[in-house]
């Protein structure tokens, strides 16, 4: 009677080991396919940075050959550069 649960615990045990192993395979994957897609996102996070900053070439180039919205839009823009380097010219100088 003794032996017989000792036997069934064994095999219980034997099953978890084994689902243990099992488990720990799929941790490992999955932590390899959270690491590509981490990768992935910053690759792509990178791409958008390079876009937009090409946007904003492209909005100024249109803005000194096209229409006066967009003339107005890169007056703007020369305008807030030149305050910021009048800002940054009097924190340098106090």
């Amino acid at each position: 009677m003794l032996l017989n649960h000792v036997n069934s615990l064994k095999e219980k045990i034997d099953l978890l080991l084994d689902k243990v192993d099992e488990m720990n395979v799929i941790n490992d994957s999955l932590k390899t396919k959270n690491n590509y897609l981490i990768k992935t996102n910053k690759d792509l996070e990178a791409k958008i940075k390079i876009i937009q900053a090409k946007e904003k070439q492209l909005k100024l180039i249109s803005a000194i050959t096209e229409e006066n919205s967009d003339k107005q839009y890169f007056k703007n823009k020369i305008d807030y550069l030149i305050k910021e380097i009048d800002y940054c010219i009097d924190r340098i100088s106090i």
